[in-house]
This record gives structure tokens, C-alpha cells and sequence, in this order.
């Protein structure tokens, strides 16, 4: 059996860092209460109620040609040949990695075998290769990643040959940014694994990107920040670029400094946080039936920056 402690990092992480990450996982734990104790004696933030819900419907169809749709077929779509091919490459990649002694995250964003799922890993499977198949990603392209340090998603933009940005904060404090840069040392990948808070500016210049992604983060964001970073996507990214993103619901996701997350059968509150703040378009074919339980949502979509 693992000990817990050890299985909380990877290996090759410096025992001086380990010790920051504890220092910082207190000081965060502390600040979250204080603020989510000051949000308590607050009135509820109008924006985080999620406003009129479309039905949930069920119509039993897989939409083949839609890039935006609900996860319900994500077992389905994972055996189409063109997806299939995608998440083969990506489970090829995490055993490489793993071979090599390299670690990736689960979909909890950390490191922990307690917290690693198969069900969950399957629907993390779907994710990324959904969104990677459709992103036409090409080797070159300079591409953000918000949020998934040492992700298989981010590890795979870069083994395809893309100069990768990812901005994260390592909210679980296990070592995701340092781990990122030292995979991609040994891989000898162009991969940067940036230490910032998402309440700052994207540290890029307007239009410099080719491609931005945010992988299950958004959702995670309150209403106001989530509105500002889909500003800095839209600002950053070129134009013609592509953006591709996922998001899910929990119904007892807590109410205080969050909410319950992004799903389409609120889809006004997705075109409030976060299509009209991008100043982005819709790319690809669009299927937004909301088809997945009340209690939970996975579901992806793509927006385009309009070419001058």
C-alpha cells in the first residue's frame, strides 16, 4: 500500500518544494475560509444563480457532426475511428510517461491513486481526445492551456510538436507546475508551465496565439472571474484562431465562492460568462440539447476568433 504522503508528489520533487507547497496549501486553506466566511454573511451574488434552465431532453441520438454537444455518447464517440485513433495516441502517451517513472495527473488535478477513477478517466479520455480532434492542431502553432498543468491534455499538445503556455496556480498544491516543466525537460518538449493567478492579465501580447484551450476549469471560476478570463482568451488568441473548452455541473457543488458550474441547459449563462466576454464566435457545428442527467454535466464546445 502507498503512503499516502509519498503518493502525494511525484518522486524527482525536491524536498525544499514540498515544503513551499505545504506552506502554501495552509495559507490557501486559511484564506478560503476566511472568505468563504465573509461570503456567508453576504446576500447571495445574483450571478451565481444559474437563471432558467431549457428541458433536459433525451432524444437517443448521437449528433455525428456536431463539435458541441453534451458528453451523453462519450463511450460511442470514443469508438468512431477518428476519435478512437486520438485517444489511443493519448493512452500510448500516458504509458510512455509512466514507463519512463514521468507522472500526469488524474482528473482530480493531482496525483493521488485514492483519487483516480477509471469512470472518470473515461470521461477525461473523451474530453481530450474530443476537443484535440477538432482543434486542428499542427505542429508550431503556439498554444494556451488555462488550468491543466502536467494534464495528459497539455503533455499531449506538446508531444504533437506545439509551443504550449500553460497558466495555473496548482490549486491542489501537489507540485503540477514543477512536475510539467520536468516532464517536458526529459521529453524535450516546448512546453512552459506558468505560475499565475487567472485574476491576472494572460501574459501575451494581443493576437499571439494560435490555439487556447481550457480543460473542465471555467466551470470551477466565480461568474466575474470566469467572465475575465474568457476577455484575455478573446484578447490573446489570433485571429482565425480556435478555442476549445469543456465544462461540467455537479448539483451539490457548494454556493459560496463558486457555484454549480456551466452546463447547456443554461445556456444563457454560458453566453454570459463566457462566449460574449471572448468576443468570440461559435466554430463548428453546434448540438447544445442538454441530454446529460439534472444532477451532472459534461459537455464541450468551440468558439473561432473572426478573421480580419
Amino acid at each position: 500500500m502507498k503512503d499516502p504522503a509519498r503518493d502525494r508528489f511525484p518522486a524527482y520533487l525536491p524536498l525544499w518544494y514540498r515544503a513551499f507547497l505545504r506552506f502554501r496549501k495552509t495559507y490557501r486553506q486559511t484564506a478560503t475560509r476566511l472568505a468563504e466566511s465573509a461570503a456567508a454573511k453576504r446576500p447571495l451574488d445574483p450571478l451565481l444563480a444559474d437563471g432558467a434552465a431549457a428541458s433536459h431532453q433525451d432524444d437517443g441520438a448521437n449528433p455525428a457532426d456536431a463539435l458541441t454537444k453534451c458528453a451523453k455518447w462519450f463511450e460511442e464517440d470514443l469508438q468512431r475511428p477518428d476519435v478512437k485513433a486520438v485517444a489511443d495516441r493519448i493512452l500510448a502517451l500516458k504509458a510512455e510517461l509512466d514507463a519512463r517513472g514521468l507522472r500526469s495527473t488524474n482528473t482530480a488535478g493531482n496525483f493521488l491513486s485514492r483519487e483516480y477513477h477509471a469512470a472518470s478517466e473515461r470521461g477525461k479520455l473523451w474530453e481530450n481526445a474530443w476537443v484535440i480532434r477538432h482543434a486542428d492542431l499542427r505542429p508550431g502553432q503556439r498554444v494556451l492551456d488555462v488550468g491543466g498543468a502536467s494534464t495528459l491534455f497539455s503533455f499531449y499538445l506538446a508531444s504533437l510538436g506545439c509551443e504550449v503556455a500553460v497558466v495555473d496556480n496548482d490549486w491542489a498544491n501537489c507540485g503540477t507546475l514543477f512536475n510539467a516543466t520536468y516532464v517536458a525537460k526529459r521529453m524535450g518538449w516546448r512546453l512552459r508551465a506558468l505560475d499565475r493567478d487567472v485574476q491576472r492579465p494572460l501574459p501575451f501580447p494581443d493576437a499571439s496565439l494560435d490555439r487556447a484551450f481550457s480543460i473542465c476549469v471555467l466551470e470551477h471560476l466565480p461568474p466575474r472571474l470566469r467572465q475575465g478570463v474568457m476577455k484575455e482568451i478573446g484578447r490573446v488568441l489570433k485571429p482565425g484562431g480556435i478555442a476549445g473548452f469543456t465544462t461540467d455541473y455537479d448539483e451539490v457543488r457548494p454556493v459560496l465562492l463558486t457555484d454549480k458550474g456551466l452546463r447547456f441547459a443554461y445556456k444563457s449563462k454560458l453566453e454570459r460568462d463566457v462566449i460574449r466576454p471572448s468576443g468570440l464566435e461559435l466554430f463548428g457545428a453546434a448540438h447544445w440539447v442538454d441530454a446529460c442527467s439534472r444532477e451532472s454535466f459534461l459537455g464541450a464546445f468551440f468558439l473561432a476568433k473572426p478573421s480580419r
